[in-house]
């Protein structure tokens, strides 16, 4: 395969390109791909230009987006027109257009599945329309796709009059989708992000939210709050202040960025990209040497793979923080392959386990190479971006991200000591009765989200008021510390034990059935048994109650479940497990 990429200013550049185009370009292609990256600012400038690429090329696929930032051989283009041209010898290009005010992105999701079911798809490209929750209610979706095929793509850009639209098959999209679908066994796309900010400060839980992507309440506070306590930023900067400082949490093993667009009266956040109820996050703010580090990493492995075609989705939060540094992280690009892209409001990319959604300030490098790699690696040498001068500007920046990074990990290092001492019970090790509630009620909204169960267990030791009467408070004390390390030992790191209060115990047991819980307290309850603890030789037992968390979300139901639970063990004889739902 190959790929060319040129520049135009304006439609009366045309005719002079399309000679060049026939001089120098292949037609032994199998299949051509046209995307065309708009910065025009006038409304029909697009259009036109891919009508006008239709009637010279019927053959072609052309799909065309607008852009706040073209990209073209490693460098940034402004108000310009990129016409990338993909030469494909053995795969074949299929076009979706999707209109979400014709049908709901979900069924959307489903068609674009069952279309390319039977299929050898490689990759689908998407070039979106917004960044709502539309958008990703149709993303969310497309887990369907198989499971081989990458995604990738970003949000339509905003410049001048133009406004934000996709445009395929003669349509433009203000409300949709356009899908790029490469089918063939010899395809072989790699997809990288890059993204270079670092978390800031505690984190936050997101207690209240309006739909996917309307943060009302951080800790139960207006989500604003924590910019304006710790960034001073009132609600009026935080469409253009918060830029920088964006939310970041991290999902499916990996640190995301969640970028504020617009703050309500209330105080809530509306977010570009979604987020769930439960979810922990961040502030983040940008280190321009780590920014320019990870896009060198992401060549390395890009390099690697000895592309023949790449394609970048940057977001355009990266192009106002580097500003004239982007070339510092966009024209090494040039040395490992022909490249072309945008600059984008939201980026697309696929995790590992299948899940398609928007990432918010990352790099996204989608790399393309028809065929089994060469036998050797191509002589390419990639400075760091360390060797590169940086500007003024940039450089006191960096200076004082290090700065930031360097005195928030002492800070954390100190505050973790600190919360760790809060949150634990000193004299068993478990946490505590006001840090097991708070794991709880956590675990308790995440739930929510999800339709997995959750157990606990409530432990209560037998006749232990004897024990400190007859043997004294100094062996009691001993007897705790080591029933709570059998406890500790029979869970699981995913599970979390507390002290509830004198000689009772709670264990949070998420995603375990009624049946698992009752195999964990079994062996909790024949390890207690089994421990001779007591000076004269006698082993303290305890009596455990089980419940699940119902399905209604009633917490005091929940709770009184494990009491009464808790209850018929002790009146059953004690040293027995009871299921609240056996009554």
């Amino acid at each position: 395969m190959k790929q060319f990429s040129f520049c135009l200013k304006g439609l009366s550049e045309f005719e002079a390109w399309a000679q060049t185009f026939h001089r120098i370009c292949p037609w032994e292609a199998r299949t051509v791909l046209v995307s065309v990256f708009s910065g025009w600012p006038d409304r029909e400038g697009l259009p036109e230009l891919v009508r006008r690429i239709e009637k010279m090329l019927p053959e072609a696929v052309v799909v065309g987006c607008t852009a706040d930032g073209e990209i073209m051989s490693g460098r940034l283009s402004e108000k310009t027109a990129i016409l990338n041209f993909m030469f494909f010898e053995k795969t074949d290009v299929r076009l979706f257009a999707l209109d979400f005010s014709e049908t709901s992105p979900e069924d959307a999701a489903a068609s674009l599945a069952d279309g390319l079911r039977e299929t050898e798809v490689a990759g689908v490209g998407l070039f979106l329309a917004e960044n709502n929750e539309t958008t990703h209610r149709f993303l969310f979706r497309l887990h369907s796709l198989p499971a081989r095929a990458k995604v990738f793509g970003g949000v339509a850009g905003r410049t001048g009059e133009s406004g934000q639209y996709v445009i395929a098959g003669g349509r433009a999209l203000y409300h949709g989708a356009v899908a790029v679908a490469f089918i063939g066994e010899e395809l072989r796309i790699q997809v990288d992000t890059s993204v270079g900010w670092r978390p800031l400060g505690p984190s936050f839980c997101i207690t209240k939210m309006d739909g996917e992507n309307v943060i009302r309440e951080l800790d139960g506070n207006p989500a604003q709050s924590i910019y304006q306590k710790y960034l001073g930023l009132s609600h009026e900067d935080i469409d253009a202040g918060s830029l920088l400082f964006p939310l970041c949490m991290e999902r499916d093993g990996k640190l995301i960025m969640r970028l504020p667009a617009d703050c309500r009266e209330d105080g809530a956040l509306v977010i570009s990209g979604d987020c769930r109820e439960g979810e922990s996050v961040r502030l983040a703010y940008g280190d321009p040497g780590r920014i320019l580090d990870a896009a060198h990493n992401s060549r390395i492995d890009i390099l690697s793979f000895e592309p023949e075609a790449i394609l970048l989705f940057n977001c355009v939060s990266r192009r106002v923080f580097l500003r004239e540094d982007t070339s510092q992280e966009l024209g090494p690009f040039q040395k490992v392959a022909p490249n072309a892209g945008f600059y984008v409001y939201g980026e697309v990319n696929r995790s590992d386990n299948g899940n398609v959604s928007l990432l918010n300030m990352a790099l996204v490098s989608v790399s393309f190479r028809e065929g089994a790699q060469g036998e050797s690696p191509p002589a390419v040498v990639l400075l760091s971006p360390r060797a590169n001068k940086l500007t003024d500007m940039m450089k006191m920046v960096r200076c004082l991200a290090n700065f930031v990074a360097i005195t928030s990990a002492e800070s954390e290092i100190a505050n973790e000591q600190l919360a760790q001492l809060a949150s634990m019970d000193r004299l068993t090790g478990l946490y505590n009765r006001g840090e097991i509630e708070s794991i709880l009620r956590k675990a308790l909204m995440q739930k929510r989200n999800t339709d997995n169960v959750l157990s606990a267990i409530m432990i209560d030791l037998d006749d232990f008021k004897d024990v400190n009467d007859t043997f004294g408070h100094a062996v009691g004390d001993d007897v705790l510390r080591k029933r709570a390390k059998i406890i500790h030992d029979e869970i699981r790191r995913s599970d979390a034990a507390g002290r509830w209060g004198g000689e009772e115990f709670l264990v949070i047991l998420p995603c375990t059935s009624l049946e698992n819980a009752k195999s964990v307290a079994e062996r909790i309850l024949a390890a207690f048994a089994s421990d001779p603890v007591l000076p004269d030789g006698r082993a303290v037992t305890g009596s455990f109650g089980i419940a699940r968390f119902p399905d209604d979300g009633d917490y005091m139901k929940f709770y009184q479940q494990l009491d009464r639970a808790l209850y018929r063990a002790k009146q059953g004889g004690k040293n027995r497990v009871c299921v609240a739902e056996e009554e």
